[in-house]
């Protein structure tokens, strides 16, 4: 027989479904709210000195010499950071005209891109839970740091998008062996180091190199 109290507890619980649909629209969600308040930042607030005005100033240098390859500042070679941002911002301008609201809005489309790769790398690593993706960006995106580097005009977004998008090419390169998924390995280590330098070695180097604990089996230190 059914103990009184088990029955009680049951009747608290939140069944295992009801969360999952509760669950289901909150990468959606997630994915949303964060775009309105990045959208929001861009629209009410001036780019933020000294760090911001700084690179727009760079991308638009590069823009008026017509020059899209080499990042300069007051005409002479920028080497302080990497260029993505900087090529980022001025693909963003052959698109929609110069603009500043454009190119501000670079540094928030990593941070929806690497919102929409933590979703991904999260059904992968837990596929038994279906609703772990919208959990794991919802997470993500009510991360106070994250919220706010993701809605500046830096290149932190884009290392953190470089950086899931490698752990997800390395799984399921793992996983599935295919040569197209150590190739997006190699394509996030390459964009990663243009985001931001060889620090992206330090993230996606030290989960390859421990792959053999990992992987259960699938790569071994011998095979390395």
């Amino acid at each position: 027989m059914t103990d009184t109290s088990d029955l009680q507890a049951a009747r608290l619980r939140p069944p295992r479904a009801a969360w999952r649909i509760r669950l289901a629209p909150a990468g959606a969600l997630a994915l949303l709210g964060f775009a309105a308040v990045a959208l929001a930042g861009v629209l009410l607030r001036p780019a933020l000195p000294i760090d911001e005005t700084r690179y727009l100033a760079v991308a638009w240098e590069m823009w008026a010499r017509g020059d899209w390859l080499v990042p300069t500042k007051n005409f002479e070679l920028y080497a302080h950071k990497p260029p993505l941002l900087f090529w980022a911002m001025n693909l963003t301008w052959s698109l929609t005209g110069v603009s500043e609201i454009a190119a501000r809005l670079v540094g928030p489309a990593f941070a929806l891109l690497c919102l929409l790769l933590t979703g991904r790398l999260a059904r992968r690593l837990w596929p038994e839970r279906p609703e772990i993706g919208g959990a794991a960006t919802l997470a993500l995106a009510g991360m106070t740091a994250f919220a706010l580097s993701g809605g500046l005009t830096m290149f932190d977004a884009a290392l953190a998008a470089a950086t899931v998008g490698g752990m997800l090419a390395l799984w399921r390169a793992v996983h599935a062996g295919r040569p197209r998924d150590w190739m997006l390995l190699g394509l996030a280590l390459a964009l990663g180091g243009l985001a931001k330098g060889p620090v992206i070695l330090i993230h996606l180097g030290s989960a390859l190199a421990l792959s053999p604990l990992w992987s259960a089996g699938r790569i071994t230190w011998r095979t390395m």
